[in-house]
């Protein structure tokens, strides 16, 4: 079996003392940046990897961090989980992938089976429970930072994004290319984020004076539900104002996507016949046809800021209790052809 490769091992080919390559290998210490290049060098081409076991028992950690998503298969958790790898493992941790099914109870037992493992912090993204972790953080004796929590009253560390201001950004966009029977295709399970958009939808109707009855939610975010409850949207639509919506505002990606495929079935098109809206902006959205006007989430920014912010706390000193910290993002609305190239006047009625 091929030895492994020491720190000491390095400062002699190095012609460095082994405190200078330690300090090197962390990033710290006062030393020219040709010396601090060179050590790397040769550590790279000796194949050297740190003893994260000898690593731990110097400093009481693991160097790990766990990652917790609502669904692995959803794309929007792609780019997040991307940003957050990229920031953990340039600082030399570990990261540990779980996810739930949106359920808060199974999102607590898989935060408490990461703190059984000896993770050093936790980040969560689209959290269930996120209202329960303030009178957990003592018990559970790490650091945790929210990512677009779902939960009210968050009290803990968190980034996230302003939903309300995206959905209003999108529903403005709507109105002033002139549609006025504007549906709105949501979410069953109640969510801070849900009724942040929902809210948006509702209240730029209102103030232009124009109806904001015709809302049907789907039980999951998927493409399949989008499909299904698109139906049950248009017949809601004819029901109240006796034709189809002019324009659809879709809680999320997802569900605009399976929507256009609905509205297909039904013998409406995209956008000359009803405009479709989503919200994330998943990568798949640009390359459409026709491409989905949404609203865009720095997705992998917030997973790189959360965790920076995840990094800092692990930096201080535990019994200090930092402060909760929040970051919020503004998205970017993307306007592409789902909403566009067809005035309401002149779509036509089915």
């Amino acid at each position: 079996m091929r030895r492994r490769v020491s720190i000491k091992d390095i400062a002699a080919a190095a012609g460095v003392s082994h405190p200078t390559v330690s300090r090197a290998l962390r990033g710290q210490g006062r030393m020219s940046e040709a010396t601090r290049a060179r050590i790397l060098t040769i550590a790279r081409e000796m194949g050297y990897t740190p003893n994260l076991v000898a690593r731990g028992l110097v400093t009481q950690r693991t160097y790990s961090v766990g990652l917790v998503v609502t669904n692995i298969r959803d794309p929007f958790h792609s780019e997040i989980i991307r940003g957050v790898e990229a920031v953990v493992r340039a600082h030399g941790y570990s990261l540990f992938l779980a996810s739930t099914t949106a359920d808060p109870d199974q999102e607590l037992e898989v935060v408490r089976s990461f703190v059984g493992r000896d993770v050093d912090g936790i980040v969560i993204a689209s959290s269930q429970a996120g209202d329960r972790y303030a009178e957990m953080l003592d018990e559970l004796g790490m650091p945790i930072v929210l990512i677009n929590s779902h939960a009210e009253g968050d009290n803990v560390h968190a980034v996230r994004h302003d939903d309300y201001a995206g959905a209003c950004a999108v529903m403005e966009h709507l109105l002033d290319q002139g549609f006025q029977r504007i549906a709105f295709l949501g979410l069953g399970r109640s969510s801070r984020v849900h009724g942040e958009r929902r809210q948006a939808w509702k209240e730029a109707l209102r103030r232009r004076g124009l109806d904001a009855s015709v809302a049907v939610s789907a039980p999951e975010s998927t493409i399949e539900h989008g499909v299904t409850q698109v139906v049950h949207l248009v017949e809601r639509a004819r029901g109240r104002w006796g034709t189809p919506p002019q324009a659809i505002f879709c809680y999320n990606d997802l569900l605009a996507i399976g929507a256009i495929s609905g509205l297909r079935r039904l013998g409406l098109e995209v956008p000359q016949d009803v405009a479709v809206a989503g919200f994330d902006d998943l990568e798949v959205c640009a390359h459409m046809r026709p491409s989905l006007t949404t609203l865009r989430q720095p997705r992998y920014e917030m997973g790189e800021d959360a965790a920076q912010l995840l990094l800092s706390l692990l930096e201080q000193d535990r019994r200090a209790q930092p402060k909760p910290t929040e970051k919020l993002y503004r998205g970017e609305l993307q306007i592409r052809e789902s909403t566009q190239g067809v005035s309401p006047q002149t779509a036509r009625v089915g």
